[in-house]
Order: C-alpha cells, then structure tokens, then sequence
C-alpha cells in the first residue's frame, strides 16, 4: 500500500533538473516555471466563454461577460505562449522533454494536449463572437484555421501515443484521467466543426463536417480504452491522494464533449451531405441522423453525470486535506464540457425544465471559475501553491 501512495505522489510534476530549486506549478521564478500544465487555465477559461454564449434563457449581459472572459483567455494564453517560448529559448533540451520523457515521475508530455484544446476553444470563440461582427474574410480565416488545427492535432496524437508506448511501461495503479489529455484534441475537434459550419458555404462546410464525425469517432475509441483502465485502477487501488482528486472531473469530459459534437453535428447534417445524397434529396436523410444523434447523446448523457457524480463524492470526501494547484482547473473544464451536453439535450427536446438546468449549471459554473481563478492567484501571492 505505502508503494501505491507514492505511486499516486508521482503524478505531481517533477522538477527540471536536480539542481533546480523546488518550483510551484504557477509560480513565476523564473521561465522555467512554465510547462503544459499551465495551459490547464485556457482551456478552462476558454470553455467557460463558449458556455455562456451558447447558454439558453441568457439575458444581454450574458453575451457581454462572454466576450470579456474571452479577452481574458486570449491574453492568458498569448502570455503563457511567450513564457514556454522563452523557456525552451532558455533550454532548448526541456522542447523534447516536454513532449517526450521516460521518467514515469514526470507527466508533462500529458498535458501537451492542453495546449491544442486551448487551441479549439480560441477558435471556437473567435467564430462564435467573431464572425458576426468581422464578416467573410474571418469566415475563411477559420476554415483555414481549422484544417491547419486538425492536421496538427493528428499528428501529435498518433506520434505522441506512439512515443508514450515505445519508450515508457506505465503502471494501471499509477494511472489519472491525465492519460486522456493527449487525446482530448481530437474530443474537440466535432464540437468546434459544429460551431464553424454555421458561418461556413456548403461546398467548406461539408468536408468540416464528416472531419468533425470521424475524429470524434477516433477520440471516443481511444476514450473507451482509456475509461477501462482508468474503472480497474478505481477497483484495484485507493482513489487519488486528496490534492489530486479535482483531476477525477478530467473523466467527465470526453462523454460531454462527445454529446456535445454529436447532436450539435447531427443538427447540422444537411450542410455535411451531398446533394443528392444515395439518391435521394439530402433532408430527408438529414432528418434521420439528427433523430440518431439525439437518441445517442441521450444514450451517453447519463453517462456523464455518474462519472461527474464519482468525482464529485471523492473531492468531498478529501477536501479538508485539498490545497490549491492546477488540478483545481478540472472543477471548470470538464464540467463546461457537461454543461455543453446538457444545452444541446434541452435545445433538442426543446425542454424548458432542462433549459432552466442550464442556466443554473452556467451559474455555477461562471461562480466555481472565480472562485478558482482566486484561489490560484491567492496561492501564488503567498507562495503556497501546491
């Protein structure tokens, strides 16, 4: 048992060297603070400006605090940008580590995945608040965009998994929902064709759209895999060590964000199918698929919750022992992502008791953000960041 606890310990980001003083995961001693981890932050923020611009029942100053969180998140993520430049402009041997170690000790190479989800929620953003004020030329810049995003995410999924297999044996009693993250990209890639495809002309939208099924089709395979893993590890061992427990609700997000992607796509299947499609006039087969998408979404929905209701009872269980660190992220993220599943449930049902659900989670989710946001910021002040 005592192996299993520091096995849980090793999860925490080691050090860049030995010679290193102890560094805290935001804390800003120097460039070589900065890792993957931080990038944890935009996609939490990120996803919170999509929420509230897709939330129903919103009043207009929901749109406004919308916008403002996505200036937010930009700015955070252009200086997160320039701070990892630097750092591997410092240590251009930290590049390769960063990506790529096998030392079971150090989990950066997960959160490479951060930094492409952070990626699609600026895109999504900018198509969502953009487009409607920019016009054409900014629905171009996004399909090009896109396609650049999906080409690399691609890449970086099948090399870094390749990578991660070959040069590293992994331990199950070791494994955390961070093991996902490389893939979370690709979990990304359906919702974000969903919101582009409304802007877009049928002749770009359709090749965005069977783009968004079959990659959310490749990371829901890999996910099935992942959650099997992850259902032994809960059985066999202790759950997370108290200040890991917020990264359980990493869990949650690939079941939201797949509902997300299928009946958001499933809405929009006339723009992905070819006119005639089999033959016959594309609505009617349009039509059938989104039915298909509903019933699947809803299929999957429950799914989400129970894996968000586990989390939920571990982190309470823990929290008198629970410290600030970037695993607090994981409150906002993945729930965004149910959040999400949930506004396209009631918006398929047109069910105003589920709209109502919505609008609570919104809130609660805008309220959980600041409260992270200044805890974090707080820890940092004082030095104290775990």
């Amino acid at each position: 048992m005592g192996e299993s606890k520091a096995s849980l310990d090793s999860n925490r980001p080691a050090p860049e060297n030995n010679d290193s003083p102890k560094r805290s995961d935001y804390g800003f001693h120097s460039f070589q603070d900065f890792t993957w981890h931080q990038f944890t932050g935009t996609m939490s923020t990120g996803s919170l400006a999509v929420v509230l611009f897709q939330t129903p029942y919103k009043f207009p100053g929901v749109v406004t605090a919308g916008k403002v969180i996505f200036v937010i998140d930009l700015i955070f993520f252009a200086l997160l940008c320039i701070c990892i430049t630097l750092r591997f402009f410092i240590r251009p041997k930290l590049i390769v580590r960063s990506v790529y170690d096998s030392h079971q000790s150090h989990d950066e190479p997960f959160y490479l995945g951060a930094f492409g989800v952070s990626l699609a929620l600026v895109l999504e953003n900018i198509s969502q608040y953009g487009v409607p004020a920019c016009g054409p030329w900014l629905v171009r810049t996004c399909e090009v965009l896109f396609w650049i995003y999906f080409a690399c995410i691609l890449v970086v999924a099948v090399l870094q998994y390749q990578t991660l297999f070959v040069t590293r044996k992994f331990n199950i009693d070791n494994m955390t929902p961070s093991w996902l993250l490389p893939i979370y990209p690709l979990l990304l890639t359906g919702s974000l064709a969903s919101v582009l495809i409304q802007h877009q002309p049928h002749e770009s939208a359709r090749p965005m759209w069977i783009c968004g099924v079959a990659s959310q089709g490749l990371g829901w395979m890999v996910t099935i895999l992942m959650y099997a893993m992850w259902a032994i590890r809960l059985l066999t061992e202790e759950i997370p060590a108290p200040a890991m427990r917020p990264s359980m609700f990493v869990a949650v997000g690939p079941t939201a964000y797949t509902i997300t992607a299928i009946v958001s796509l499933g809405a929009s299947a006339s723009k992905g199918l070819p006119d005639p499609f089999l033959g016959e006039s594309p609505k009617a087969a349009a039509a059938t698929i989104h039915v298909i998408a509903i019933v699947a979404g809803t299929f999957l929905w429950l799914f989400a919750l129970w894996f968000f209701a586990l989390s939920s009872v571990a982190v309470a269980l823990g929290s008198r022992k629970m410290t600030p660190n970037y695993t607090w992220w994981s409150f906002i993220f993945p729930n965004a992502g149910l959040t999400l599943a949930t506004i396209q449930i009631g918006k398929a049902y047109d069910s105003s008791a589920i709209n109502y659900l919505c609008s609570v989670m919104t809130a609660a989710l805008f309220l959980a953000w600041l409260f992270v946001s200044a805890s974090l910021l707080n820890a940092v002040r004082k030095g104290r960041l775990g």
